[in-house]
């Protein structure tokens, strides 16, 4: 009797151990896939406000985009991306605030294959634009 709970302790043990490294192997590998899938998006992000990001390949779709007197920056965001001359209001909104660009109102001739530079040297020309700044 001694000897069957001693050999039950024993798998007891066993199971216990390998019961603890896959758990260990699944939670790390699960804080792996974490931090890859996050700096994967923050890369991304990143890009789009650093870097030429544009949705469309050139030639891309001509809009005419207006902005109103009064409007903020993040509405404008989302009525470009909305348009698709921007990927991300987010990304879009971030640069312009960023670097300080300011927009002026108009109506504003744009294309799908701009990138956010493009885009904000259009928008903030005052010789294209009505009257000065939005924001």
């Amino acid at each position: 009797m001694a000897q069957k709970s001693q050999s039950t302790k024993a798998m007891l043990d066993i199971f216990s151990f390998l019961l603890g490294v896959i758990l260990n192997i699944v939670f790390y590998g699960a804080v792996i896939f974490g931090i890859y899938f996050a700096s994967t998006k923050v890369y991304e992000f990143s890009y789009q406000v650093f870097g030429d990001k544009i949705c469309e390949q050139a030639p891309g779709r001509d809009v005419v985009v207006e902005i109103h007197d009064g409007e903020t920056t993040m509405h404008i965001a989302k009525k470009l991306y909305q348009n698709k001359v921007v990927v991300n209001p987010y990304s879009f909104y971030l640069k312009a605030r960023l670097f300080e660009y300011k927009i002026v109102t108009g109506k504003f001739p744009l294309n799908t294959s701009m990138t956010y530079d493009d885009v904000l040297a259009v928008i903030t020309d005052v010789s294209k634009g009505a009257s000065e700044d939005t924001e």
